[in-house]
């Protein structure tokens, strides 16, 4: 059984993310920025439609999607790049994998207590990110 994401959840821990930045090719200004931010995850899950939404002082990224069915995904804003995404459940991690400029890029959320987790990945990089909820 999957679990439900939904719920609002704080940044508490941020691992190797400028690595990850680097690794997506961002400028050297944005990527000094990011690493200072402590972004906010606001998830509705409903069924197979997910809307994730990434909230910091900076900038905010939404994500609306339905499991198991590609998109095309605009990523202006975060590295200004396009790519096809797919987004499944293996298990009970929600999986994304991203086709585009980056090779190995995409991410894992799954949820250990009242903790979610992310990892991110790209080009080989890892970063990992702990969210508590509030």
């Amino acid at each position: 059984m999957v679990p439900n994401l939904t719920g609002y959840w704080k940044m508490i821990s941020n691992d190797n993310f400028e690595e990850y930045l680097k690794a997506l090719d961002v400028n050297i200004a944005i990527r000094k920025i990011a690493t200072l931010l402590k972004p906010d995850k606001d998830i509705v899950h409903e069924g197979d439609h997910i809307i994730i939404k990434t909230l910091s002082t900076f900038k905010n990224y939404n994500m609306d999607f339905y499991v198991g069915q590609e998109f095309e995904e605009d990523l202006s804003g975060v590295d200004d790049r396009k790519c096809m995404t797919t987004i499944t459940w293996e298990g009970d991690r929600l999986v994304c994998v991203q086709k585009g400029e980056i090779e190995g890029r995409g991410w894992t959320h799954w949820v250990e207590g009242d903790e979610l987790h992310l990892e991110l990945r790209a080009a080989g990089v890892v970063s990992k990110q702990v969210f508590k909820k509030t």
